[in-house]
């Protein structure tokens, strides 16, 4: 898709980041995981999560979340030695949790970008008629269609 273009991209184990051509772009896996070779549909992991954060924000009545993990030094598992240092994630929402999982698919070379967005927009849109639903049958006035 990007040959005969500049991208900055993972180099490979060891390189970082860098501007390299286009069609050497790899994806930030293990070697034994590669891409797999499907059309583009929208990402599963991001309308799952975008579901799940929305779910979560309406039955918490917050889109406060506070949760974090450390990786510790070289326990990445794709290259040797990295991280180098520990490196703390953490999401402060819901819903930055669901859309950093949304990117890490994008970073695995699993979607590409409009995979990613349409899929946080169909978890978000389900989730809602889900809840909606759910508060229906809760409160005694859903039907069965």
């Amino acid at each position: 898709m990007k040959e005969g273009r500049k991208v900055r991209a993972w180099a490979g184990p060891g390189l970082g980041t860098r501007v390299i051509e286009g069609r050497s772009w790899r994806p930030y896996q293990p070697d034994w995981f590669p891409t797999p070779p499907f059309s583009e549909y929208v990402s599963g992991h991001s309308a799952f999560s975008a579901a799940g954060a929305e779910i979560l924000k309406r039955f918490t009545g917050s889109d406060r979340f506070g949760a974090a993990v450390t990786i510790t030094e070289g326990d990445l598992g794709i290259e040797a030695g990295v991280p180098a240092l520990p490196v703390t994630l953490s999401w402060p929402t819901f819903s930055a949790a669901a859309d950093e999982a949304g990117m890490s698919r994008r970073y695995g070379g699993i979607h590409f970008e409009d995979g990613d967005i349409e899929g946080r927009k169909l978890g978000r849109a389900v989730a809602v008629a889900a809840w909606d639903r759910a508060r229906g049958y809760i409160e005694g006035v859903a039907g069965f269609n």
